[in-house]
């Protein structure tokens, strides 16, 4: 396949935007400055987009001196790090999102994203803590998705956090009822856990002293704590 023709200008922001203003190649980076390394960890942070489209961005990130390629001595293990470069980009990262949240109507996107996303970050964010037993499993039940994403399992296992979509008939410690776009809206600080829990949004089940833990358990994205524009200031990426 051909190269795409390049913008033609000798101007350093053209020649970033041919790197990095391709489809998917930005949140791509996103997982990359978030610290994972392995290829399908990357995937996962990018589930609708294909397997096959994320070997060539991290093929075009490594070429382009982003992202460094490295294989285990036996070559069974495959990681992609960030260099030097790579990792100056992540103020960039960081820039985008910061505007997005201050600046941009999120609410279209909540009416169809993908939930296996949202969890994934959770789990990103989620924090251990000394209260709890050890394994420490919280159900997600997100009610408005079909069955086959409505189940999710959060393990708190020492100081690691794990997530898991398949049901092993876990001892669920703590039950969590709630819609995907509620709890988008809890994790991107557009609402407060305990008033959508009083409000009958969120419904959690399991031992009160654990319950009470739940806001220091979830966390939450680090773009809440951004303010967020009048609504008639923002932008829209979609119509409402």
């Amino acid at each position: 396949m051909s190269k795409a023709p390049g913008y033609g200008q000798y101007c350093p922001l053209s020649m970033a935007a041919e790197i990095l203003c391709t489809r998917w190649t930005m949140l791509v980076m996103r997982e990359l400055v978030f610290g994972y390394t392995s290829f399908n960890d990357i995937s996962r942070g990018v589930p609708r987009m294909s397997r096959s489209l994320l070997s060539n961005r991290l093929k075009e990130l490594t070429n382009a001196g982003i992202v460094k390629k490295t294989e285990s001595p036996n070559h069974n293990q495959t990681k992609y790090t960030l260099t030097p470069a790579g990792d100056a980009l992540s103020k960039v990262v960081f820039s985008m999102a910061d505007w997005a949240q201050e600046w941009l109507r999120i609410e279209p996107a909540l009416e169809d994203f993908d939930s296996d996303h949202l969890l994934w970050n959770i789990r990103h964010k989620a924090n251990p803590h000394p209260a709890l037993p050890n394994p420490f499993i919280v159900h997600f039940f997100l009610h408005d998705q079909t069955s086959k994403r409505q189940n999710s399992w959060l393990i708190f296992e020492g100081d690691q956090v794990d997530l898991c979509i398949i049901d092993r008939d876990f001892d669920v410690d703590m039950q969590i009822n709630v819609t995907a776009k509620t709890l988008a809206k809890i994790y991107l600080g557009r609402a407060e856990l305990a008033e959508e829990m009083a409000n009958g949004e969120m419904e959690v089940l399991g031992d009160e002293k654990y319950t009470k833990l739940l806001p220091e358990l979830l966390g939450r994205s680090r773009l809440a704590n951004i303010p967020i524009q009048p609504e008639e200031r923002r932008a829209s990426v979609r119509e409402a």
